[in-house]
């Protein structure tokens, strides 16, 4: 009978415990368009989906979507460290904030703790097997404005929710509906977030990854492609199902809480991060299609392999150029354009035949046909040197009258 009432008491306190948290109305504070208004929400959903789409396609075009939205997350970091130094951020401004400045690096989670799985083997590491190259700045910015949102993300989740005390509350998403302030909430992001930051504690400081293993069989070498292929899609799928729990996380509370003013589009401040994110975002595919229409130019400009009629109707068109080369010579040899200026010839030179100048002769057509067959048929014989007309001696320049 003891444990009979134990359990009445417990659930009539429960009921009790129930009604007072519905009771306990909803804070509703005021929206905040230039924080998460309808605008910055789609720049940032355009930034995601399109580096997500980018990173299946073409992972060479990633550096506009990669520098944007490691932009975007610094410029959220920045908002929230100013915020909260002046203390005009409520908590559920400051869960965006969050929500925007990690955002970036969720997608990057579940290949990290791959990479964990599988001892950091070459073969099977997402972040040897990809096109994308960045440099070391890129990377110590972004573990910069990482670390940065986490430690206040910390603070967030240690400091202020549990010494948060007012009278109304604001429900969040966590697989569901629940309060900001539960002990269930506080607990779950307080310990992802420091597991976070002990993890890139551990990967700078201690190691904690395997040593990569160097070799790899043939086997592994044999299956590279298919491996890539296939990391790519989880890489996708993986990053489909974030994207999805971060829109839902950000437009649900917005929603439950019953914010008003974050939904119009109308403004310059609302249309101009979205507009510059389609902007960069058309860019890289831009960019990805020329490259590709430049691979299928240089496909169809590539020869093709030598069958036994290509090689006799590539030996005749060889003699046929031997042929134009030896026509090109004897005009060389001829012509003397190809060797003196315009205006200016030899003392004494005669461009219509320095023989028949000299002596005084007519011209004669069958004295130049004989001679040019001489040139032709010694052609072959005879160094292309030899065929350059020489100067007698004691030729020089002369400006032509």
């Amino acid at each position: 009978m003891a444990s009979m009432s134990w359990i009445h008491n417990f659930h009539k306190s429960y009921r009790y415990l129930s009604m007072d948290m519905a009771s306990q109305g909803l804070c509703s504070p005021p929206g905040r368009p230039d924080i998460y208004g309808v605008g910055v929400r789609a720049a940032f959903y355009t930034q995601w989906f399109g580096t997500l789409i980018m990173e299946y396609i073409s992972e060479s075009d990633l550096s506009d979507l990669r520098f944007i939205g490691l932009s975007s997350s610094a410029a959220a970091s920045i908002s929230l460290v100013i915020g909260i130094a002046h203390n005009v951020l409520t908590p559920l401004d400051i869960y965006f904030l969050l929500l925007f400045g990690i955002g970036f690096f969720l997608f990057l989670m579940p290949l990290c703790i791959w990479r964990v799985i599988t001892r950091c083997q070459p073969h099977l590491d997402p972040f040897l097997l990809t096109n994308e190259v960045h440099g070391t700045f890129y990377y110590l910015v972004a573990l910069t404005i990482l670390m940065a949102t986490l430690s206040m993300g910390t603070w967030y989740y240690t400091v202020f929710l549990p010494h948060l005390s007012r009278d109304c509350r604001d429900v969040v998403f966590m697989l569901g509906q629940v309060n900001l302030e539960s002990k269930g909430y506080v607990i779950v992001g307080a310990v992802f977030c420091i597991g976070v930051l002990s993890s890139i504690g551990g990967f700078i400081f201690l190691k904690t990854c395997c040593t990569p293993i160097t070799h790899s069989s043939t086997r592994n070498r044999r299956n590279r492609a298919r491996i890539v292929w296939r990391l790519r899609k989880l890489r996708l799928l993986s990053g489909l199902m974030i994207f999805t729990l971060l829109v839902v996380a950000i437009e649900l509370p917005i929603l439950w809480n019953h914010v008003q003013g974050v939904y119009d589009f109308a403004t310059i401040t609302q249309l101009l991060p979205f507009v510059f994110s389609i902007g960069i975002f058309l860019r890289s595919w831009a960019l990805y299609a020329s490259s590709t229409n430049t691979r299928d130019g240089d496909a169809r400009t590539r020869p093709r392999p030598s069958t036994p009629s290509s090689s006799s109707s590539s030996s005749s068109s060889s003699s046929s150029t031997g042929e134009m080369v030896n026509v090109v010579r004897i005009y060389r040899a001829r012509s003397p354009r190809s060797y003196y200026p315009y205006g200016y010839y030899p003392y004494g030179y005669n461009p219509y035949g320095y023989a028949q100048y000299q002596d005084g002769n007519p011209y004669d057509d069958n004295d130049d046909y004989y001679h040019d067959n001489y040139y032709y048929n010694n052609d072959e014989n005879s160094s292309e040197e030899s065929q350059v007309p020489r100067w007698p001696p004691g030729v020089y320049y002369s400006r032509r009258p």
